[in-house]
């Protein structure tokens, strides 16, 4: 269970440096975290990378197990969980000896008494609702006091998507409804389909009867039309045209590379419907003098637009199809990360921007990926630690590391 706390790392760091630059570093055998002016905030003594969350936690891992912090990194929660998976705001799942429990990371406490096998990806708001799975059956639970909304559990149960407090509840194939405030059925588990209409009132169908109900549980007799309709939030089916292509599709401009005889090549410029499609050139360049060319990248909204990746004297470089050189051929390889480019010569990495500002030479041991929310690049150095660089001004987050 261990990955479901990584997949949260872009959560926490799109709330976390709006407003903060705190980045985490590698030491070669712990992380640890510094501010931008490379001081040292919290030593490195935690088993994965960790980022400080709404200016206030950070959610951490030692010997295995998981907790969280301050931002000055005293203990919150103890690392005592073997995940964290965050909810909603401070609220996460902890894990603990095969359950989950709700815990406010912010606080250390734990809000839910009682333990879970699994919830349900939508929460409810206002109250905060979360669906939850004990043993076999599910449960409403209050995400704020942790208390089971209903004490009997169903098969499945889910929202009513009106805004009103009402969860829909599943036993036997048949459908009720809930009162997320009370725990109280609105409508009995017998229903085959329901059909939601507006303030919280829906049309529950069995059979060939069909009953309305409102928000409060009162029910009158249902229009009967509804029984030929599919917009039921329990077993409703969207259905989807196949996409169909007419003889005016022409496809997209793109750029198509041939080789020669020897060194030459050539470059052009191409409308195709597949890639097989006969097509008359839009334009055609000649290149010689490259043992290898083959496409960069296609870019309308990029200067240049092309580019191409060739090879020269056993060296790579990159050149506009018109000819122009971009970057000499001085490199063993380059590599589109997509918003930026890495170099490499002998082993070592470098990082260009794609307006072809050079953040660093090739004396990286290998760059990672980007964090555009924090603004920075995942990089490690020759020796084995790791941190971010500046996006802006190639600046090294990595104590004792200097340019």
């Amino acid at each position: 269970m261990k990955q479901v706390f990584y997949l949260l790392l872009p959560l926490l760091t799109i709330q976390s440096f709006a407003q903060s630059r705190k980045f985490p570093y590698y030491d070669g055998h712990k992380w640890g975290l510094v501010n931008d002016s490379n001081q040292v905030v919290i030593q490195p003594k935690y088993d994965s990378e960790f980022w400080i969350f709404r200016e206030k936690i950070a959610i951490v891992q030692q010997g295995g197990l998981y907790g969280s912090i301050g931002v000055d990194g005293t203990t919150i929660t103890p690392c005592r969980y073997d995940s964290i998976s965050i909810i909603k705001g401070f609220t996460t799942a902890a894990r603990f000896k095969g359950k989950f429990r709700l815990v406010d990371v912010s606080t250390g406490k734990e809000l839910s008494e009682v333990g879970f096998n699994k919830w349900g990806e939508r929460e409810h708001d206002n109250p905060s609702i979360l669906p939850v799975n004990i043993g076999t059956k599910w449960y409403f639970m209050n995400m704020v006091t942790g208390q089971l909304i209903n004490k009997q559990g169903y098969d499945n149960v889910g929202f009513v998507t009106t805004g009103y407090y009402e969860g829909v509840v599943q036993q036997g194939g048949k459908y009720g409804v809930l009162n997320l405030t009370t725990g109280a059925l609105i409508a009995p588990i017998r229903y085959d389909h329901l059909v939601y209409k507006s303030q919280g009132a829906f049309d529950a169908i069995e059979g060939d009867k069909v009953l309305s109900y409102t928000a409060d549980g009162r029910s009158t007799p249902g229009n009967a039309e509804v029984l030929t309709q599919h917009q039921s939030a329990s077993s409703a089916v969207i259905p989807y045209d196949a996409v169909k292509l007419d003889d005016s599709y022409v496809g997209y401009m793109s750029l198509y590379v041939y080789k020669g005889k020897d060194k030459d090549w050539k470059v052009t410029y191409e409308k195709r419907m597949y890639a097989d499609s006969p097509v008359t050139p839009a334009k055609e360049f000649q290149l010689t003098g490259y043992t290898n060319v083959e496409r960069f990248y296609y870019d309308e909204t990029m200067h240049p637009q092309a580019l191409l990746k060739v090879v020269q004297n056993g060296k790579t470089g990159l050149i506009a199809p018109e000819g122009d050189v971009i970057l000499p051929c001085i490199y063993d390889s380059i590599r589109n990360e997509g918003g930026f480019f890495v170099t490499q010569i002998d082993g070592k990495e470098g990082l260009i921007k794609t307006d072809w500002r050079v953040l660093s030479l090739p004396v990286l041991k290998h760059v990672y990926h980007a964090n555009y929310e924090a603004e920075g690049y995942f990089i490690e150095m020759p020796d084995g630690k790791k941190g971010y660089m500046d996006m802006h001004n190639g600046k090294i987050y990595i104590p004792r590391v200097g340019r």
